[in-house]
């Protein structure tokens, strides 16, 4: 038994062609994790590492046995106690949306359900409030967000529309007479569902109904509507369910709510982009409807951001416990269980991903605060890109590192598994996925030139000879990049192709047949877009200090390669590469795996995990210190 142990490991282990076992630590040579972590760290390090220090507070030490009301207590204390400390305002989701979301972003490490809690009631209740209202409201409002003597909710989605925010069915009607808005729910479908923070704490909700003035109908605006009043309790004409427990994000109490007739004043409407007045006469500098409704989504950008980076940092905190427990673990005598490739497999090129997306969010956080008109459509597409592509690589990452640690990745103090259940919802929330990457394809599809562009490199289709030179164009970044540019390119111009040819109005039809392809393509464009952002941030660390911008570069050949190679099938299909491309990509993928993987404690990808600047206090799971010490007294 013992010699067949012994062959299973060598054949576990063999390098395959166009693989290394030698390369070990020399892909990290003179990287510093400070340094990186410095470049990594967008903005406000400060106040980063002041938030990390108040969460050692006891109050926000994890307790797995409370009860669901318990525990939704418990979230509402450490978010009132955050609160309190002024780490930041509401005021500055306009004056410094960089501060805002930084310290949101520390609440991620810490507890999902506070950051949500936190996100609904600062960003989507409080940012809308900010960004769709004006003084008046900013101040009747801001200073009760700010303080939670508000607590606020953001009422947009409906029990019979989700991604068709056009269609809801919420509707508020003006009356001249009494100079009100009636808001009403006309049907059980209309009802306003998932409301973050209404089940129990709710105080106040930004509404979104369909505005009926004078009998002419203006498309969804937006109200604030009292939903309990000082005292807690529930307000004349609002019913309120609460939804009860879900499958994780349990200290968010979500609830279903329905309003019958609802009067509230002229001065509910947020009215920055459109009032009433007195008389009842309705204006708005925008005069189409649609475009009126796309400027008051457009906040939703700030969201979809968080989410992600959310996702972003649950990946990092569970690639970090898994690496370090897998780098001390060993398992068939001394071997450790990250010298396997099938381990390394499992766990690095999620690694590659994880800083993939965490450079496209710092790029789009610049996009972001510059406040460039012409990067309008950039950021919408490249926001709604990111935000599908990072939740889930998300899930797929934590589901391989709870896999990674065994039985203990299944335990509750290991944070793994409760991580994958409290962030399962950020695929559907702030934009579903599937939705979301349609709506970058359809955007690209918009850009005539683009189209053109791209229908003539896909008629002089460019083949990629990946196994020249034993495999090394496999591994390199600009040819892994110019393969994902022509697999984009193919996909534009085949979707293009087969709108162009559909008869009369069939155009959408055309495309509905294409759905495969089109999610297809949401997922290329964003692929290439965050490799080619990592080569050039790569390119930027390397001018201040090489070793960092050697890290980012072999981060980026993993993740290309792991890209690229699991989207060979197309790639092959189309030509781009052959049957020698695709194993040579197999090998690529498995030579940056071995040399992250390898050297117990002194592996790289430990390294590169130390760069995240993750407090013990904050990882806490038991397997990623001294897992031997597990149950000891």
């Amino acid at each position: 038994m013992a010699n067949r142990i012994e062959v299973l490991a060598r054949q576990l282990t063999l390098a395959g062609p166009g693989e290394s076992q030698g390369a070990g630590q020399e892909v990290l040579v003179g990287l510093c994790p400070r340094k990186l972590e410095a470049y990594l760290t967008h903005d406000n390090a400060d106040l980063r590492a002041r938030i990390f220090e108040f969460l050692k507070d006891p109050l926000y030490t994890p307790n797995d046995y409370l009860s669901l009301m318990e525990f939704r207590e418990l979230t509402l204390q450490r978010l009132k106690r955050f609160l309190d400390q002024r780490f930041f305002s509401i005021r500055d989701y306009l004056s410094d949306p960089r501060r805002f979301q930084a310290a949101l972003e520390s609440l991620s490490f810490c507890d999902y359900s506070l950051a949500i809690k936190c996100g609904v009631h600062m960003t989507l209740c409080g940012g809308t409030i900010c960004k769709l209202g004006t003084k008046k409201h900013h101040d009747a409002y801001l200073p009760g967000i700010d303080s939670l003597d508000l607590p606020g909710c953001f009422g947009m989605t409906e029990l019979g529309h989700g991604s068709n925010v056009m269609g809801i069915e919420t509707t508020a009607h003006y009356d001249a007479a009494s100079g009100e808005f009636i808001i009403n729910t006309p049907s059980n479908e209309a009802s306003k569902i998932w409301i973050g923070g209404s089940g129990q704490h709710g105080k106040v909700c930004t509404v979104f109904a369909q505005l009926t003035v004078g009998g002419r109908w203006e498309g969804p605006h937006v109200f604030v509507v009292r939903l309990r009043d000082d005292a807690g309790r529930i307000m004349p004409g609002v019913r309120i369910k609460d939804m009860g427990p879900k499958m994780g994000l349990n200290g968010v109490d979500n609830g279903q709510i329905w309003f019958d007739n609802v009067r509230v004043s002229r001065d509910a409407l947020l009215d920055a982009f459109a009032s009433v007045d007195a008389s009842g006469a309705y204006s708005s500098p925008i005069r189409s409807v649609a475009q009126r409704f796309g400027t008051m989504v457009g906040g939703l950008t700030t969201g979809r951001m968080l989410i992600a980076q959310g996702a972003v940092d649950a990946m990092k905190i569970g690639l970090t416990i898994a690496l370090r427990y897998s780098a001390a673990r060993p398992q068939f005598g001394d071997k450790l269980i990250l010298d396997y490739l099938t381990h390394q497999r499992r766990l690095l090129p999620g690694l590659a991903s994880t800083f993939a997306l965490h450079l496209a969010m710092k790029r789009l956080k610049d996009l972001v605060a510059a406040g460039r008109p012409s990067d309008a459509k950039t950021i919408h597409i490249f926001s709604s890109g990111i935000k599908a592509a990072a939740t889930w690589t998300r899930v797929e990452v934590l589901q391989h590192c709870r896999e990674a640690c065994g039985g203990m990745g299944f335990l509750s103090s290991n944070r793994i598994g409760n991580m994958l259940n409290d962030t399962n919802v950020d695929v559907t929330f702030e934009g579903d996925n599937t939705v979301l990457m349609q709506s970058v394809a359809r955007s690209l599809l918009e850009d005539t030139a683009a189209v053109r562009a791209a229908a003539a490199a896909a008629a002089a289709p460019k083949r990629f000879d990946l196994a020249a030179s034993g495999g090394a164009p496999a591994s390199d970044p600009a040819t892994l990049l110019a393969l994902l540019r022509a697999r984009e390119e193919r996909l534009i111009a085949g979707a293009a192709a087969a709108a162009a040819g559909a008869a009369g109005g069939k155009k959408e039809a055309a495309l509905d047949d294409q759905q495969d392809r089109i999610v297809e393509l949401g997922w290329a464009y964003t692929e290439r877009m965050c490799l080619q952002n990592m080569l050039a941030e790569a390119a930027r660390a390397s001018a201040a200090d090489e070793a960092t911008g050697r890290a980012l570069r072999t981060l980026a050949a993993l993740y290309g390669a792991s890209r690229a190679e699991r989207a060979a099938a197309p790639l092959l299909a189309s030509g781009a590469i052959c049957g020698a491309g695709a194993e040579a990509l197999r090998g690529a993928v498995n030579a940056a795996c071995r040399a992250l993987g390898g050297g117990g404690a002194r592996a790289p990808a430990l390294v590169l995990c130390e760069a995240f600047g993750i407090p013990d206090h904050l990882l806490r799971a038991p397997i990623a210190f001294n897992w031997r010490d597990i149950g000891r007294e």
